[in-house]
């Protein structure tokens, strides 16, 4: 697991966290994050996400970097289509949170579709 804090350039302020999950036998990792709700909507997300993702292709040499998001949460999938993931399908009521299963989306990005 490699995990990074997402700070103000200015200051150095914690405003969230993200992270990949690598599967070396697989040449491939899980993509996550979460930014404060202050911060929502400035490209925070967008940014790191891009960053890790050309980390993952071209320092850690994987094939394929994935990502989840809960279908309540839908700026969440367009950070992800922003830095060139595609859709790739619906877990339906895969995760119970506060007592409610919730539907997650699938996105995910190959080396070979990667522009850095």
């Amino acid at each position: 697991m490699h995990h990074f804090a997402i700070t103000l350039r200015a200051g150095g302020e914690l405003i969230g966290a993200i992270g990949i999950d690598v599967e070396p036998e697989h040449a491939r990792a899980e993509l996550g994050y979460w930014i404060g709700v202050p911060y929502w909507g400035r490209g925070y997300a967008t940014e790191a996400a891009a960053a890790l993702v050309t980390r993952a292709f071209e320092v850690l040499g994987l094939q394929r970097v994935f990502a989840y998001h809960f279908t309540t949460n839908p700026a969440s999938g367009r950070v992800l289509q922003k830095i060139g993931m595609r859709h790739e399908g619906t877990r339906r009521k895969h995760t119970r949170k506060w007592d409610e299963y919730l539907d997650s989306e699938c996105y995910a990005i190959l080396r070979a579709e990667w522009r850095p």
